[in-house]
């Protein structure tokens, strides 16, 4: 049964996330080279935050581990959001980029380095 409530918890911030990350591209496509404000920081930088943690919710759920780059990536793109007061929208967004791609690289790293693994979840 614990599986079952992490695994739906991971899937409703997964997607949250997805929207969150819709919202933020479009309010970067609207205005890329103008001052981003607060709420679209947040937004542009939390989304992918959220996706993290909900995908590091289900990987625990699953694998009865969490990955260590997804947790530095999310906290790291939260730390981030005071830094992206004064830069422009595109900025941020490339900022989040930057950070996702940084996870990606890792996870691969991690999957060319070890075998690949059955699931187990917690207990």
């Amino acid at each position: 049964m614990r599986v079952a409530v992490l695994t739906f918890y991971g899937h409703v911030l997964m997607v949250a996330a997805v929207v969150a990350i819709a919202v933020g591209d479009e309010l970067v496509i609207m205005r890329p080279s103008g001052h981003a404000e607060p709420a679209w920081i947040a937004v542009t930088l939390g989304g992918p935050a959220l996706f993290l943690t909900g995908r590091a919710i289900f990987e625990y759920a699953v694998f009865g581990r969490v990955s260590l780059p997804r947790v530095i990536g999310a906290l790291a793109l939260l730390a981030l959001i005071p830094a992206m007061m004064p830069v422009p929208s595109l900025a941020v967004a490339t900022t989040a980029t930057l950070v996702l791609a940084g996870v990606a690289v890792a996870d691969a790293a991690r999957t060319r380095r070890l075998p690949s693994e059955l699931p187990s979840p917690p207990r």
